[in-house]
């Protein structure tokens, strides 16, 4: 709905989230230690949950290059290919703009049965 009224540009809706240091002291008022859900690893994976939100996450691979660089592989399901594919260099962009981590979203291919 919002991108034909912004003129078919991609739009993308991601939720404001708050990260805990590793060192987080508890004061008076709260006890224990730092909710899992304010990690930052959780924080990135909730912000790829949003990025891609028409469609489902259906597998992620990580390669490690030789040179120490990484490139995360994002597998999306293939049921919603046509309404996604136009969009995946849009999330790629957020997603390094937000993370500052190099991202790659595909489609994995389905044998099919014979």
């Amino acid at each position: 709905e919002l991108e034909k009224k912004f003129g078919g540009h991609h739009v993308v809706i991601v939720a404001q989230r708050t990260m805990l240091k590793k060192t987080f002291n508890r004061n008076r008022k709260f006890n224990g230690v730092r909710p899992r859900s304010r990690t930052l690893k959780s924080i990135q994976e909730a912000i790829l949950e949003d990025l891609v939100y028409p469609t489902e996450i259906v597998g992620k691979r990580t390669r490690f290059a030789v040179d120490g660089s990484q490139l995360m592989k994002i597998h999306l399901d293939p049921a919603d290919q046509v309404n996604v594919e136009t969009k995946l260099d849009t999330f790629a962009a957020v997603y390094k703009k937000l993370t500052n981590k190099q991202v790659k979203f595909e489609f994995p291919v389905v044998a099919s049965e014979e």
